[in-house]
Formats: C-alpha cells, structure tokens, sequence
C-alpha cells in the first residue's frame, strides 16, 4: 500500500504522542486524537510496522500485573517521511510570512530597523520563528549598509555546503554581522549597530542550542533563502 495523505496523518499524530509522552505510545492514544477506533488505529499502525516506518514495543504495565502492554513509535524511516513532508508544507507557509516581513522592514531607518526587530524576535512564539526573525534583521542590515555581496560570496558558499547545519548557521551568521559592524563603523552607525548586535548574536546562540537536529536542518534552509535574496524576491527553489 503506498503513503497516503491518511497514512502521513497516522505517523505525524503518533510522533507527536511520542514527543508529548517522552516515549512510545498506546495505539489507543492515537485513536483517541483522531477520532478513530482503536483497531483502526491498531490496523494501520501494523501495516506501517510491516512496511518500516512504525516499530513496535511492548512494554509492562505500571499497574503491577506483570502484563505487558503494545506500543507504538516511528522509525528512522518514518520520521524521515513526515519530516520530508512537513518540510516542504512548512516552507512554503513560511517564505511567504519571512516575505511579508522582509518587505515591511524595506523603508525603515537602521534605528528603526533594529528596534522593530528586537520587538519581533522577543515576541516570535518558537525559537525558529525567533532565530528567523534575526536572520532576518541581519539581511536587511546587509542591504541599508551597502554590504557587498561579492566580496563575501566565496566565504558564502563555503558557508552554505556545511555539512553540519549548527555549524552553517553560526558561520553565516558570523560572516554577515562581521561585515555590517565593519560597514556601520564606516557608515556612521556604529553605535547604533554595536548597543545592539551583540544581544542579537548572544540570543541566537542561546536559541540554537535549543533547537533539534531536524529543527536546525530546516533553519538553514530557509536562513539560506533569506541571506540570498530569494524570499525577498519570490523565488522558490
């Protein structure tokens, strides 16, 4: 049988069980949330165990009876599909929020610039959003400060191939506020800049290092699109 929407529905709700639960999880559980019964529940989870993507586990009962009960949680392989999913569903909504925001930020001075974007990074709800809206602020610190692109775009590329997305993100991240302090000191804006990247920098560590490996990994990708200019310009890949 091949992935259907109902099956990717299945394996999403179930990691989220798992995640909410700090482990594997009761078919009944998933029942439950999608308003199914619990052998509907039990027959699509075992298909999926015997195509892979859900592994099963049986473990005993908290009630002291010795019995053990069946549970549920995905593979390696079934996290990788709804990732795959999710991903590109998540990209799209995103690009085009980052889009909105990038233009509302075009006409403002590099004052108002930061101040505003302080203000929507501490108000952003997930540390994506937060670490977003800083990569954000930096590109278009880029762009009022002339910053020129071509001078950095082997350092850029290098970058952007990291193999390992904490590494990337830091090191773009990096490359872009070094060169915006080295333009704002030319262009008159030291001070305004220095009172505040500093913090800039120190969150985003904070909020990468709270971050998942799968979270990071979808960071850079769209931290990637916004340092290019693609969001901004509406370019898809």
């Amino acid at each position: 049988m091949g992935i259907t929407e109902r099956r990717i529905e299945f394996m999403s709700t179930l990691d989220e069980l798992c995640r909410e639960n700090n482990g594997p999880v009761h078919y009944s559980l998933v029942a439950e949330r999608l308003g199914v019964s619990k052998w509907t529940a039990y027959d699509l989870l075992t298909a999926l165990r015997d195509e892979g993507y859900v592994e099963t586990l049986y473990i005993l009962n908290d009630k002291g009876s010795g019995r053990s009960t069946v549970a549920f949680k995905l593979t390696d392989k079934g996290k990788d599909l709804i990732y795959k999913d999710t991903k590109k569903e998540n990209v799209t909504k995103l690009s085009e929020e980052m889009r909105t925001r990038l233009k509302s930020f075009e006409d403002l001075s590099v004052n108002e610039l930061l101040q505003s974007g302080l203000k929507e990074i501490s108000s952003s709800k997930t540390p994506v959003l937060k670490a977003l809206n800083i990569s954000i602020v930096i590109f278009m610190l880029s762009q009022k400060l002339a910053v020129n692109w071509d001078n950095i775009s082997s350092s850029y590329q290098i970058l952007s191939k990291s193999i390992d997305p904490q590494s990337g993100l830091l090191g773009l991240t990096a490359l872009l506020i070094g060169v915006i302090l080295a333009k704002a000191g030319i262009n008159k804006h030291g001070n305004t800049v220095n009172s505040k990247i500093g913090f800039i920098l120190n969150k985003y560590k904070e909020i990468l290092d709270e971050l998942s490996h799968k979270d990071k990994e979808f960071l850079f990708d769209i931290t990637k699109e916004i340092y290019t200019g693609n969001i901004l310009l509406g370019e898809e890949e």
